[in-house]
């Protein structure tokens, strides 16, 4: 709509019948919503002010269609149409235009909730545009950048309403706009007496003048309106008519915590978040689009290159086949040998650059893990202490506890990030869509773990017993999942490039296994996914090894081993997790895990192993367990298999120890 009324509004002159009827066309498309209709309806526009060189008018046509792109979500479209746009300008010599190119990317960031970026395109705006000759466009560059600042700095965004042109504030549809504008950023404020001094005039016109009343943010505003009054399922109710999922889920949140029901204000912003979320995707869509671009550019460059270089190379073979003709072969064979010699030197020093940029990127990973590890302590001792039934916390004390988890659940979100890169540049990488699958698997619980935290804190202490227990047994549960799958990710980048780990700890097997054993009863009885699960599996050690057996290994064992353990724990049906130890025929020794319940199918052993596989999709781990533990054998030179010939259940040997 704000597109369509600029085009209006800034006539200079009576339009034709003609463009009238274009107009009313435009109009009625872009309120039924169709956009086939709509955008036949624009083309037809256009290419009428385009034969008659109305360039101002030509280009405000061009913004209301990437303005209602923005509106339907349409990001990618309305990006193209805004390089078009400038193109366009810049083609036809029309710089004086170019405030409008810097408009369209102001609505556009906003729509995708980047308002640093839309603030920046808006002042850009006023900066180039001649407030004496357009004052419609400098109206609506000052009310889009209120809004923009009012999210975060609503007293600037009042400030900014303070400098429309007042002459534009005569006409009633602008006067009701901005009273609108003005009615939320003073609920924001907290100012009651600002808001009923501007809703009253905001009101007047709606019902007297009701034909030239703006109503584009009348729910807000009377959602605003509600809370003022205290009546909560008035607010719910203009919420409900509110068609942008987002600002709606916003309102409700502000309503539930007016009305103190957290429950349903954590609800809805986990809804928030969900939103967030997909608006995060159509961005990141969005810059791959980008990325494309470029890449297809240098492509073309390239083969421009690669046709230049095929010349060149052409002409030196001609040059060298008369040089070969009148030197003879000692001076042909001396070039080869020299061009060998220059290939072998290359592949020496490609060799050199791979296995140092290795080490730099073990480096990078050694000093995440290092940074990881004070906050995945953090949330493994909260979520052990919380999972004890007889831990109490006092109602003070929840404010700085929750804290501590929620500090530490944000280092490790802000880390996280670093640590799926450093895989595309390993040796065993993953493609960009397991790196977005493993991001989405650890984020949801992350936002969760934030979003509960913060809801807790938010409290002060206030939230019924009954609530407050299912609350700590989602922190629990979370905050136990995420160090956990943390611990496993920076493992799992750390030796994913065939690193060999040395195996200095000669240690006796029986006594090594036994620790292991014993350290992951302590651990499974602490975790608060095992107590979920409201069964107890024994574990039970076998072994035919004398106990003065010693072999050489690495601390690495005990990792390998819980990747194992966890698994036979996690899909056991029932009876014992059974870990043996044996001698095998070349001299050496072997370990076996095995577990009571299903098989695994012979399709699906060799999958397994592979990184971010989950064989039901009801799945949600991260799908590392199995693939950690043949990475960790690896580097000390052991070999990882499933024993497909075990058919009580499940059964994976370590052997080559």
């Amino acid at each position: 709509m704000l597109g369509l009324c600029v085009i209006l509004c800034a006539q200079q002159q009576p339009p034709s019948l003609q463009e009238q009827q274009l107009v009313q066309r435009l109009y009625e498309t872009q309120m039924t919503g169709s956009d086939s209709d709509f955008y036949d309806a624009h083309a037809a526009f256009m290419s009428y002010l385009k034969e008659r060189k109305e360039w101002e008018k030509y280009y405000r046509a061009w913004m209301n269609r990437v303005i209602y792109d923005v509106n339907h979500k349409y990001f990618h479209r309305a990006f193209s149409e805004v390089e078009l746009l400038n193109d366009d300008i810049e083609n036809r010599h029309q710089e004086q235009y170019l405030y409008i190119s810097n408009m369209c990317l102001g609505f556009l960031y906003n729509g995708r909730n980047q308002l640093e970026m839309g603030e920046k395109h808006f002042r850009r705006a006023l900066e180039s545009i001649n407030a004496e000759k357009d004052p419609v466009s400098v109206f609506n560059i000052y009310l889009s950048l209120a809004q923009t600042l009012s999210f975060k700095r609503p007293s600037e965004a009042m400030a900014c309403l303070d400098s429309l042109p007042q002459q534009m504030l005569k006409n009633p549809m602008y006067e009701s706009g901005v009273l609108g504008y003005r009615c939320i950023i003073a609920n924001k404020l907290g100012d009651r007496d600002a808001f009923e001094r501007y809703f009253s005039k905001y009101d007047s016109i709606r019902e007297h003048l009701p034909e030239q009343f703006n109503a584009a943010n009348l729910e807000q505003v009377m959602v605003c309106h509600c809370l003022m009054q205290n009546d909560y399922q008035c607010a719910l109710g203009w919420c409900d008519s509110i068609e942008v999922p987002l600002t709606a889920t916003e309102l409700r949140i502000n309503v539930y915590e007016k009305m103190g029901d957290w429950e349903r204000a954590f609800r809805a912003s986990e809804q928030k978040d969900s939103l967030i979320l997909i608006g995060e995707a159509e961005a990141l869509e969005l810059h791959l689009i980008d990325m494309a671009h470029d890449i297809d550019q240098l492509q073309t460059e390239q083969k421009k290159a690669e046709i230049r270089r095929i010349q060149l190379v052409i002409v030196g073979l001609m040059a060298l086949s008369i040089i070969a003709l009148l030197v003879g072969m000692l001076i042909f064979r001396h070039n080869k040998n020299k061009r060998l010699k220059e290939q072998f030197l290359q592949l020496q020093e490609a060799r050199r650059s791979t296995e140092a940029g290795q080490a730099i990127r073990r480096a990078f990973v050694s000093t995440i893990q290092e940074k990881l590890e004070s906050p995945v302590n953090v949330l493994m001792g909260y979520a052990r202490i919380f999972n004890n039934p007889d831990f109490l916390l006092k109602p003070e004390e929840r404010g700085k506890r929750y804290q501590d988890i929620l500090d530490a659940a944000r280092s490790i979100e802000s880390l996280m990030d670093q640590v799926f890169d450093s895989y595309a540049r390993g040796s065993a990488g993953i493609t960009d869509d397991e790196k977005l699958i493993c991001q989405n698997a650890l984020r949801s619980p992350l936002l969760t773990l934030i979003s509960t935290a913060e809801v807790i804190i938010d409290a002060n202490g206030q939230i019924p017993h009954d609530e407050y227990v299912q609350l700590r047994r989602e922190v629990c549960r979370n905050a136990y999942h995420i160090a956990a799958s943390t611990h496993n990710l920076v493992l799992f980048s750390l030796y994913g490039d065939d690193f060999q780990t040395p195996k200095n700890d000669h240690v006796g097997l029986n006594e090594v296994v036994r620790s292991i054993l014993s350290s992951f009863d302590v651990h499974r009885e602490a975790s608060p996914i095992h107590a979920e699960k409201k069964r107890l599996l024994t574990t039970e050690f076998r072994t035919s090894v004398a106990d003065d057996v010693m072999v050489n290994t690495s601390p690495l064992l005990q990792s390998l081993l819980n990747c194992l353990l966890g698994n036979a724990d996690k899909y056991a049906t029932g009876g014992n997790v059974l870990v043996s130890c044996y001698a095998v025929a070349d001299g050496k020794y072997a370990i076996s895990v095995s577990n009571e319940g299903p098989t695994i199918p012979a399709k699906d052993a060799k999958r397994i192993f592979e990184p971010f596989v989950r064989l039901s999709a009801d799945e949600e781990s991260l799908g590392i367990g199995l693939p950690l533990a043949r990475r960790l054998a690896i580097s000390m030179d052991y070999t990882l298999v499933l024993d497909t010939e075990f058919t009580g259940g499940v059964r994976f040997v370590l052997s080559g120890i």
